[in-house]
């Protein structure tokens, strides 16, 4: 509630790859609480990507509000890149940047380190699930 803080950037762990690779389109991100105290963070995770304007829409819609994150645990969201048919306007990014609230700065994790293919980061009307307990 409003006596939760927000967690501080540097008390995070910040992780994103791709599961599969017969799923390039499809991220998997996590926001680990590294502190002994309970803070909240952002239940849209804020995904960019590249030098690209904007970031991934929250699917379902939804407004900011608080997600609370106990000392030691863990937030996953997924992330599709490409959502809907892409036009030849498609676009590839050689990294993303993945933050748990929008005031922070985020991770910038390249292409290849998350195991997207040799030609990068495909993207189009990209969406992204809202913070939840488990990775499923």
């Amino acid at each position: 509630t409003s006596t939760t803080p927000h967690c501080p950037e540097s008390a995070l762990t910040i992780k994103a790859s791709i599961p599969t690779p017969q799923h390039p389109d499809v991220l998997r991100i996590s926001a680990t609480n590294r502190t002994t105290k309970p803070c909240v963070i952002d239940r849209i995770p804020t995904v960019t990507f590249g030098d690209l304007d904007g970031a991934a829409e929250p699917d379902p819609p939804t407004e900011s509000a608080p997600y609370h994150l106990a000392p030691g645990s863990t937030a996953y969201a997924t992330v599709h890149t490409v959502t809907g048919r892409p036009t030849p306007s498609a676009r590839t990014v050689d990294f993303i940047t993945v933050a748990a609230d929008p005031s922070h700065h985020g991770r910038r994790f390249d292409a290849t380190a998350i195991g997207a293919p040799p030609t990068g980061i495909r993207v189009w009307t990209p969406t992204t699930t809202w913070w939840r307990p488990t990775p499923a």
